[in-house]
């Protein structure tokens, strides 16, 4: 009697793999990449200095040059509370304009007078603030300087419309450019989108055929399978 022929799954089959093109960067892809780029860089100085906030600072957008080059027109200064106790020369402080005017001003603290008011000036300018300020109008301490993020409220309130009506075309325009770029990668290549790519995908072999699995053999002691007799 001859042993039954057991025949092997045939041998796995491999799917042919997809040519690789290697292509540079082209120029709408790059300029997406740097429109990108620079949101999300606005967005991370808005949100550096509206965070503060949360925690007891205020914000104030500066309107004047007196505090350069440290502070520019434009800049948001986030500034805490300070006690008149722990004043003390070389502090940035902010205090409501001294001479009567509606404003609140940004100065250092230079020294103290023979009454114990404080005696204040601009970085930039040459000479001390010709009134002195009372410590306890002072309303906080400078900490953290924002740059450029207050550039739109210093337009408005310096009457620059024609920068904010440019800036606010040129967000449009990178939003436009940021969607279209995100809207391209969504569709993958040669326009096909994901659903079509899952429908094309080739359904896949039997599964005993991709392992290579041979048939169970018979239990031992049984009859052989038919077609297979004795020689």
């Amino acid at each position: 009697m001859t042993a039954p022929v057991l025949s092997r799954g045939a041998p796995r089959s491999r799917a042919p793999e997809p040519a690789v093109h290697q292509r540079g960067l082209r120029p709408a892809a790059l300029c997406r990449g740097v429109v990108v780029a620079v949101l999300a860089a606005v967005a991370g100085l808005v949100v550096t200095a509206l965070a503060p906030l949360l925690v007891g600072f205020q914000g104030h957008v500066v309107v004047s040059g007196s505090m350069e080059p440290r502070v520019s027109a434009g800049d948001v200064v986030l500034t805490r509370p300070v006690l008149p106790q722990d004043l003390q020369p070389g502090q940035v402080l902010l205090f409501p304009d001294p001479e009567g005017a509606d404003r609140l001003v940004l100065h250092r603290l230079v020294s103290f007078d023979a009454r114990g008011d404080l005696v204040t000036r601009g970085d930039a300018n040459r000479s001390n603030d010709t009134t002195p300020v009372p410590a306890s109008s002072v309303i906080g301490e400078a900490q953290v300087r924002v740059p450029y993020v207050g550039l739109p409220a210093y337009w408005r309130l310096t009457g620059q419309w024609g920068d904010v009506a440019l800036l606010a075309g040129l967000l449009a325009a990178a939003s436009v450019v940021a969607g279209a770029g995100s809207r391209s990668r969504a569709r993958g290549p040669r326009g096909l989108t994901s659903a079509d790519r899952l429908v094309a995908c080739p359904a896949p072999d039997r599964v005993v055929v991709r392992a290579g699995l041979p048939p169970v053999p018979p239990p031992v002691g049984t009859e052989p399978a038919r077609g297979t007799g004795r020689r």
